[in-house]
């Protein structure tokens, strides 16, 4: 796995019904209505990509595998 661009990292997190709740400065918060995450999701918009490490530390929190991400991510 290697970074993604921020736009696809954002459409993944749609997909799972993980919405835009406020900005930080640079930070957009994303969180699940309803059901919140344990904490919520911190994505830093004014970069292009999405480090592997913050892609690693965001599934995890939303308790979802490497191996389903790439998948989602080659269709």
């Amino acid at each position: 796995m290697k970074q993604i661009p921020t736009k696809t990292f954002v459409r993944y997190l749609k997909s799972k019904g993980i919405v835009y709740i406020r900005s930080e400065s640079s930070h957009d918060i994303y969180d699940r209505p309803g059901n919140p995450l344990p904490r919520p999701l911190v994505i830093r918009t004014k970069y292009k990509d999405i480090p592997l490490l913050h892609i690693h530390t965001c599934l995890l929190t939303l308790g979802v595998s490497k191996k389903d991400f790439e998948e989602w991510l080659r269709k």
